[in-house]
């Protein structure tokens, strides 16, 4: 979602944090029009991602990820709609791989509910390595046999029980949803991560007006909060002084730390943005630089939804969001025809082809030789955005574990 446009679709969610330092939070959260439902998560606020920036209009000379082009006309107000994604065109039948880079971010809370006052992203390095974000696994087999239940909403998903029957592709989960929503499962088409290059653990002390560390009333994990434009300067800070070059991706990684807005505390909680941002080096051609940030999160944080037994906004759900999403849209420019979604109303009504903001909190589940089971999101496809009836993706599919029945709904 727009950082720029976000006040104008923020549905706010006000949660009111118990005053002594250490207490915890109140017994009761926000579902539906229900404020006083028996609690099922942390009471935080309502999950949520957003962009940081963007960039339009640059030129072809751009130094910069590989990217291809095109544009697409919506059926229902037959207007055209131009958009740039990540790698090479779905006909090439080529494969990418763009460089990487992860940057553990360390925080020291002045203000701490908890005699442990460091939340370090450097802990979650080897698990983020080892997860189906960098290393490749049967995700469309994982998917299948691990699918979250479809959304409750009457009308949203497809009947009849709703089938996930992706093909068989193993490869990373970014690059498998992305082939998916192609048509490209099991081709030779690829655009794939590289596996990345940890830099050293950069650290920040945060001030008591700027954020704070809390106890999870129900996961009983620490959970730093912190304020979104506190926190944004310190990432575009890290990015300048660490020279990393416009043809890698750097993820800032941190750990069970999410942010609010306004100064507010109530109006938690983003998980993670992507963004961009541009330059001119001295022979005048513009540096695009594309960037990223993702919380490795605790199980119990956040909400299950109904007819799951588990939360699937956990471990790399965060991650796995926003890397699709900067595949889909890398330099926050790609807008569209409106769309509203009973299954997302933290969005509003908004114009942004971000491809894990209807389904957040829809996932499944991912088993890697490292022993551990992880949790990346669904993802709406291109064809839902661009109102295209069949989808060109994997088995028709609308998103990739075949979560909405048709396409966008208007405004």
């Amino acid at each position: 979602m727009r950082k720029h446009l976000h006040s104008l679709r923020f549905v706010a969610i006000a949660i009111a944090l118990l005053a002594a330092v250490g207490a915890g939070f109140g017994t009761f959260y926000f579902h539906g029009n229900d404020a006083h439902a028996a609690q099922a998560d942390d009471g935080l606020g309502t999950p949520k991602y957003t962009t940081d920036g963007g960039v339009s209009n640059f030129s072809s000379r751009a130094n910069t990820i590989p990217y291809w082009q095109s544009s697409f006309t919506d059926p229902t107000n037959s207007t055209t709609y131009p958009y740039t994604m990540v790698g090479a065109n779905p006909n090439t039948n080529s494969t990418t791989t763009i460089p990487t880079v992860i940057i553990p971010v360390r925080f020291t809370f002045v203000q701490s509910a908890d005699p442990n006052n460091v939340l370090d992203g450097t802990d979650r390095v080897a698990a983020t390595v080892a997860s189906p974000v960098f290393q490749k696994a049967d995700i469309g087999a994982a998917a299948d046999a691990t699918a979250s239940a479809p959304p409750s909403q009457p009308g949203v998903a497809p009947a009849n029980a709703r089938p996930v029957q992706e093909p068989s592709d193993v490869t990373q989960v970014g690059d498998a949803i992305y082939r998916a929503q192609w048509g490209k499962s099991g081709s030779s088409y690829h655009v794939v991560l590289g596996q990345p290059t940890i830099m050293p653990t950069v650290s920040y002390s945060v001030p008591a007006n700027q954020g704070q560390i809390v106890l999870g009333s129900r996961s009983h994990a620490r959970i730093g909060l912190m304020d979104y434009n506190w926190f944004s300067s310190r990432l575009h800070e890290t990015i300048n002084n660490l020279h990393i070059t416009p043809n890698e991706l750097p993820i800032l990684l941190v750990d069970n730390t999410f942010l609010y807005e306004g100064n507010n505390t109530a109006n938690c909680c983003i998980l993670g943005y992507h963004g961009a941002f541009s330059s001119l080096n001295g022979n005048g051609q513009q540096q695009v630089q594309t960037y990223m940030f993702a919380s490795y999160s605790s199980p119990g944080i956040f909400r299950t939804n109904p007819g799951d037994t588990t939360s699937y906004i956990q471990d790399i759900h965060g991650l796995s969001h926003e890397v699709q999403e900067w595949y889909d849209d890398p330099f926050v420019n790609n807008t569209i025809n409106p769309w509203l979604t009973p299954t997302a109303p933290q969005y509003g009504c908004t114009s942004d082809l971000e491809t894990g903001d209807p389904v957040v909190g829809f996932g499944f589940t991912v088993h890697m030789s490292n022993g551990l089971d992880y949790h990346p999101e669904d993802e709406v496809h291109y064809s839902w955005f661009a109102r295209e009836s069949p989808s060109r993706a994997a088995q028709g599919y609308y998103t990739y574990l075949n979560n909405f029945a048709g396409v966008a709904k208007g405004c």
